[in-house]
């Protein structure tokens, strides 16, 4: 019974004896991580064209909630980058960015986001393979950080940020205003400053004799700095006064209320599309983090309760005012680093958040903009992964032709379109690769029992057998592909009087697939050629069975390539 109730909710599983010293881990870890959550989460509310504190409401209510209900036992939900930008992206078509129809529809997104993350695991769809390739998630996500980089060179520069997240829209808005000097100052020294802690920081740490995991858990808390470095030289010397430099501004204190999202029907059908893929998206960023870091420990992750996780922790983020959110690969990375063992970290880091919003809240507002860009420039560069590029290039050309048009047309005509047509090239390619499958005559290697094909090793073959293994299941894609195949090799053999077709590979077979086999029994029995089966999988068999052609069929069916050689090729 406890199992089943732990199944359903997490948090019975890693209270079950809890202990002072996992409790001491799980604070040091949340503490550590405050420090990069708060600049961060500002700085993608600021990304998504929302007030900062709807960045620190959306992290309060899901990490919160998320800590309760996830099966992570490490994973830092909250704003992200990706889903900033494509929050930006859906919101902006339908209000301008940063007034109150604006957050009002990313609080719903983000409740409707919940919703359906909901939705899909009631489906199951935790246990189903994504319809994201590796190589359309890769090239969004690589168009998306150049996107996301570019979006920031105005605030980098002092100026208004645009509406229009393509990079012809934030070039177009950049050639008709001038840079503030002043910006662009504190934003050279907000980069320098965060690539020396990021490349050299640990290491000078270190040789002050500091420990391995105190260096690390500073340098990674970098952003922190330059955020309490901006607001003290800003305040000081008065920079937004004398020099116009664009700053946050007043952030509103006190807990923010709580209340459910309520929408009509015209608004959820408006949403809804663009709320799916953001689901999809949100899914599959908070997995692949999650279970990087679980296998590390040996932990388990439920892709199902994943999504129940995920699912209350937006709907949490929106009632909290917030916007969607997901798992942080940086946040979780520190959370993971810093010695985290349970969500009780997460926990901590929300309880210093509550503190953090209700008595810190007025000391950002001398925060310079440039600043938080500076951080999210820093931050979606990482997202580039040049090892994966070189992979998706040297190992497989469809995924590279899918990884060029997703990353292009992200590039051009927007986040959910480019995902979207790369989701379609991708199965445009792969309805290409299976009509076309990979098909081998074979032979026996030897005297063993082994079979390879003719064209690649010295195997023996029979003149009165042709004995084909069909490397993909047979339906109405590739039927018709097969059959080709078939006839226009035993126009080649005029010896041949048994065809074999070995269905080592095969795992199904659709009704495309059955009428070409009866067809081609028929036009074999005609020639003087019998067909017969071997290696038929268990599932394959018992539909053949079911069927009229298994009754008619003249041939056998073998368990082994090795017996029906024996029978039909005398070898």
């Amino acid at each position: 019974m406890k199992k089943k109730l732990s199944f359903l909710f997490p948090i019975l599983d890693w209270t079950d004896g809890y202990s002072s010293d996992t409790f001491r881990a799980d604070f040091v870890a949340g503490v550590v991580v405050l420090f990069i959550t708060v600049p961060q989460v500002i700085a993608y509310a600021f990304l998504a064209g929302l007030p900062p504190e709807a960045g620190l409401y959306a992290a309060l209510g899901s990490l919160i909630i998320y800590s309760l209900a996830g099966s992570s036992r490490t994973l830092a939900v909250g704003p992200t980058a990706i889903i900033a930008m494509m929050t930006l992206e859906v919101a902006s078509s339908f209000a301008a960015p940063g007034s109150g129809d604006y957050i009002s529809v990313t609080i719903k997104l983000g409740f409707i986001t919940g919703i359906l993350l909901l939705l899909l695991r009631l489906l199951n769809f935790g246990n189903v393979i994504s319809f994201l390739s590796h190589a359309v998630v890769t090239g969004f996500i690589t168009a998306a950080a150049i996107l996301i980089v570019a979006s920031q060179l105005p605030p980098l520069l002092g100026l208004s940020t645009s509406s229009d997240t393509r990079l012809i829209g934030v070039f177009s808005h950049l050639g008709t205003h001038t840079a503030n000097i002043a910006a662009l100052v504190i934003s050279l020294l907000a980069f320098l400053i965060l690539i020396f802690c990021r490349l050299r920081l640990e290491s000078y740490l270190l040789r002050l004799r500091f420990s391995k995991s105190w260096a690390s858990a500073l340098t990674k808390t970098a952003p922190m700095y330059i955020v309490i470095l901006g607001i003290i030289v800003t305040s000081l010397f008065n920079l937004n006064g004398t020099y116009g430099l664009p700053i946050v501004g007043p952030v509103p204190s006190g807990l923010p209320s709580v209340s459910l999202v309520s929408l009509s029907l015209a608004e959820f059908r408006d949403l809804l599309p663009s709320a799916l893929l953001i689901a999809m998206v949100i899914f599959m960023e908070s997995i692949s983090i999650g279970t990087a870091m679980a296998s590390k420990r040996r932990e388990k992750i439920l892709p199902n309760q994943e999504l129940v996780g995920l699912g209350l922790a937006n709907i949490g983020a929106s009632s909290f005012g917030g916007f969607p959110v997901a798992g942080s690969f940086s946040r979780t990375v520190v959370n993971f680093a810093s010695g985290a063992r349970t969500p009780m970290a997460s926990i901590v880091t929300a309880v210093f958040l509550v503190l953090a919003i209700c008595f810190f809240s007025s000391m950002f507002y001398f925060l310079p903009k440039a600043i938080l860009s500076a951080i999210i420039v820093i931050s979606a560069l990482q997202l580039i992964d040049f090892s994966a590029l070189r992979k998706i290039f040297i190992f497989n050309s469809s995924d590279a032709v899918t990884f060029c048009f997703t990353f292009l047309a992200v590039l051009i005509v927007g986040v959910e379109s480019g995902i979207i047509i790369g989701v379609v090239i991708s199965f445009v390619l792969l309805i290409r690769s299976s009509s076309r499958p990979h098909i081998a005559v074979v032979g026996r290697v030897g005297g063993s029992e082994h079979f390879r094909n003719v064209l690649r090793h010295q195997v023996a073959t029979s003149s009165s057998l042709l004995a084909v293994r069909i490397d993909e299941s047979l339906y109405f894609v590739n039927a018709r592909y097969i059959e080709t195949f078939f006839l226009n090799e035993l126009a080649d053999r005029p010896d041949v009087q048994n065809l074999l077709m070995i269905f080592t590979a095969t795992n199904f077979i659709d009704t495309s697939g059955l009428e070409m086999i009866e067809a081609l029994s028929e036009n074999l029995e005609e020639i003087g050629v019998t067909l017969h089966l071997a290696e038929v999988k268990g599932p394959v068999m018992d539909k053949l069975r079911e069927t009229d052609f298994y009754r008619r069929m003249k041939g056998e069916v073998f368990f082994t390539t090795d017996e029906a050689f024996q029978k039909l090729g005398g070898i």
